[in-house]
């Protein structure tokens, strides 16, 4: 990567994304958002209706779906990608989010857009970074045994991330006072509560179980991809960045066809999507492919891998990072 000053920098990224206004990648898509929301609605009706009518196994299957194509949705609008108006988004984002995820989309909005998105891979900024405590970064919370094995336990956490979601952004709203949020979200429990009621205690607890683990499973394997195991920086250092740098150094995109574009809902395109925020996840796979011409060009750092290059990057990241590993360092220097 070639050494720009932050001057250059910026003028790059005023070239490039006067690039990218001009091929549309900024367009407002309400057709394309009135499609998705057909699509999810119709989801989610089919899931309730299979709870009294198909396998279970099915009902899981349809939910998980349901819920995850909802992330998606809701975390377009909250970025302001669907409508002209920031009113609009906002509203619909209250369906999609507390309504059919579960989750608050005012926590959502302040964890992700605020923080992660300005303070990307910043230690004590980016609450990502604190994920499988503190193991990407070395601030261990954790028990040591488990940070010994954090490369292999981290994985099975992932399953636990929709409770982790939800117990947070219920405190967040109750702590903010927003009890529209918190009705909402409350007759969303009507939901896990109709499958229990209509399929008895045990399978129906089976069943909402395996929406909710499965759901975390799937919404973990897309965003651990995203920036863990890149460079991180301290505090004290982000203002020596330019947005272009940062993002570049700190994202990265996975590689592959259609169908890896809709299992991420787009955050394959991480390095786009953190570049151009309001830009439609339908428009990134096209603003990939002018600002990776457009990095290469200039010898700025685009970062790139395969689904399974990336967890194998992260896992090995966690390995070489264990406590007895980086202790073992120290007394060899020594």
């Amino acid at each position: 990567m070639k050494n720009y000053t932050n001057e250059e920098f910026n003028f790059l990224f005023a070239e490039l994304k006067s690039k990218i206004k001009a091929e549309g990648i900024y367009a407002k898509l309400p057709r394309r958002a009135s499609l998705e929301f057909v699509i999810v609605l119709s989801l989610l009706a089919t899931s309730l209706y299979s709870v009294t009518h198909w396998h279970p196994i099915i009902t899981v299957i349809l939910f998980v779906t349901t819920i995850m194509r909802s992330t998606f949705v809701a975390h377009d609008l909250i970025h302001g990608q669907y409508f002209k108006s920031r009113e609009l988004n906002k509203q619909f984002s209250y369906l999609f989010a507390n309504g059919i995820m579960g989750i608050s989309r005012s926590w959502w909005e302040n964890k992700h857009n605020f923080m992660h998105h300005t303070y990307t891979n910043i230690i004590g900024k980016d609450m990502d970074l604190d994920a499988g405590g503190g193991a990407f970064t070395g601030n261990y919370e954790y028990p040591k045994w488990f940070h010994n094995h954090q490369h292999i336990l981290f994985w099975p956490l992932l399953s636990l991330l929709y409770i982790v979601f939800w117990i947070q952004s219920m405190i967040y709203v109750i702590e903010k006072k927003y009890w529209g949020e918190v009705l909402i979200l409350a007759l969303n429990l009507l939901v896990p509560a109709y499958i229990i009621a209509s399929l008895g205690l045990v399978t129906g607890l089976l069943t909402v179980l395996g929406i909710y683990v499965i759901w975390a499973a799937w919404f973990g394997a897309v965003i651990i991809t995203n920036h863990l195991g890149l460079e991180m920086f301290p505090e004290d250092k982000y203002n020596e960045f330019t947005w272009l740098e940062l993002q570049n150094r700190t994202s990265r995109n996975v590689r592959g066809g259609w169908f890896i574009h809709w299992f991420y809902g787009g955050l394959n395109t991480q390095i786009e999507h953190h570049l151009y925020p309001k830009a439609s996840r339908f428009n990134l796979l096209k603003a990939a492919e002018m600002t990776e011409t457009f990095c290469k060009k200039h010898d700025i750092i685009y970062l790139t891998n395969s689904p399974w290059g990336t967890y194998k990057e992260i896992y090995y990241f966690l390995k070489d990072r264990r406590p007895k590993v980086l202790e073992a360092k120290v007394v060899a220097a020594q």
